[in-house]
């Protein structure tokens, strides 16, 4: 943690010394400490205003060691949190250094219970009366000590607002961006006015915890507000939706990338953007989480087939899958390309021959169903050569369209049926 200097602030105007009514012998920091007892942050923020140097420099010194006082006295930081406001107020309005304001503001325990401090207002009129470079070096210190939904989040935008300086990137800031609350405006409204958008939307999508935080968003309905964003062409669609697909392919878990899968849905991408993004949405089959692969290949079914190899590989990678749900999607697929080019009939036998092999009876029966439906496009030696993981009726009802497959009459008495093979991972 940055020691708290004493250095005395550079502020614009002069002050009078402090000189309060009625007693000459109370200082500038006994009454700072009394509003500060009396959890009065309006009360300090008024008096700081009045302070000249001395009596700035004086608060300053006595601030450190009146903290841990009030830690000890008051139970930890429970107590501490009490009084957040008013020594926040304190710190703002007398520390020197924009470096030592930052440590101040951030310090634990003076960041509110579940930090909910909520003082933005009474400290900008604080810092307000520090120079103009004072005020950004404080909101490029702030920005890189984000953390999440952090009461210092306002306060950092409106400087960086104000000061005119480049809007950092940083995952701290980008989440307090995404966290923020919204004053009772709808968030569409926000972001529309928000000049900060266009440099942290695109980073919605790379910086880490924005989709966990997203998915906590409450009432703010963050992928509907995207959607109407870019249909008033305030933001860029063809953005949001690569973006999707970047996130998607750089993986995660399915907690991660809700959120994304619930703004790609809320784009509701057409054909013709789907197909631009073909190979991203095949690349997506093999190994993404459940509800990706689905949202993959539910747009890959709206398209003509891929080209054959393509095809083929991706029709395998879905049979590989551990979902039966994806699976038995797999094997639509294969089933609605191949009725539309039968062309593919043969990448397709590949796929379905390793379904022979597969533990549940349902998929092992749908597989030889469309191999029987579409055997005349099909290799025979492909479907011949994975029969035997059939089960005798399974390899019967094969055998009726497919030459060489052994039925259950043909199998030599006392011979021990093919085991099944499972597809399990892990």
């Amino acid at each position: 943690m940055s020691v708290i200097t004493a250095t005395v602030p550079t502020t614009t105007g002069s002050r009078l010394p402090y000189t309060p009514e009625g007693n000459p012998d109370v200082t500038a920091w006994d009454d700072v400490r009394d509003l500060i007892g009396k959890c009065d942050a309006d009360g300090v923020t008024a008096l700081v205003l009045t302070l000249d140097a001395d009596g700035r420099r004086e608060v300053a010194k006595q601030l450190p060691g009146h903290l841990k006082e009030v830690r000890r006295r008051l139970d930890s930081w429970r107590g501490a949190r009490e009084h957040a406001e008013a020594l926040r107020a304190a710190g703002a309005g007398t520390i020197a250094t924009a470096a030592s304001v930052a440590s101040w503001l951030t310090r634990r325990g003076l960041v509110g219970a579940d930090s909910t401090v909520d003082d933005t207002h009474r400290l900008l009129r604080l810092v307000r009366t520090r120079p103009h470079a004072w005020q950004a070096d404080l909101a490029q210190r702030l920005a890189v000590r984000l953390r999440g939904r952090d009461p210092s989040y306002e306060l950092t935008a409106a400087l960086i607002r104000e000061t005119g300086i480049e809007a950092p990137t940083d995952d701290g800031f980008v989440l307090g961006w995404v966290s923020r609350r919204t004053a009772g405006r709808s968030l569409v409204d926000v972001l529309a006015d928000d000049p900060l958008l266009d440099t942290l939307l695109p980073r919605l999508f790379e910086a880490q915890g924005v989709g966990e935080a997203l998915n906590r968003e409450g009432i703010y309905p963050w992928p509907s507000v995207l959607h109407t964003l870019a249909t008033s062409g305030r933001v860029d669609r063809s953005m949001l939706l690569d973006g999707c697909l970047r996130r998607f392919l750089r993986g995660g878990t399915v907690l991660e990338l809700r959120f994304f899968v619930r703004l790609h849905e809320a784009l509701d991408p057409t054909a013709d953007e789907i197909k631009l993004h073909t190979y991203d949405y095949l690349r997506l089959l093999p190994s993404a989480p459940g509800p990706v692969a689905e949202l993959a290949l539910s747009h890959l079914r709206r398209l003509d087939p891929p080209e054959p190899e393509d095809f083929g590989e991706a029709a395998k990678a879905l049979m590989f899958r551990q979902e039966k749900k994806l699976v038995r999607a797999g094997l639509s697929w294969i089933d609605q390309v191949v009725r539309h080019a039968p062309g593919h009939a043969e990448a397709a036998a590949e796929a379905l021959a390793m379904i022979f092999g597969h533990e549940m009876l349902d998929l092992q029966e749908r597989a030889v169903r469309l191999a029987v439906k579409h055997s005349a496009g099909m290799s025979a030696d492909t479907l011949r050569d994975a029969a035997g993981a059939l089960p005798p009726d399974l390899r019967a009802r094969l055998a009726t369209v497919v030459s060489g497959v052994e039925s259950a009459n043909d199998k030599a008495p006392g011979l021990p049926a093919t085991p099944r093979l499972s597809t399990r991972i892990g």
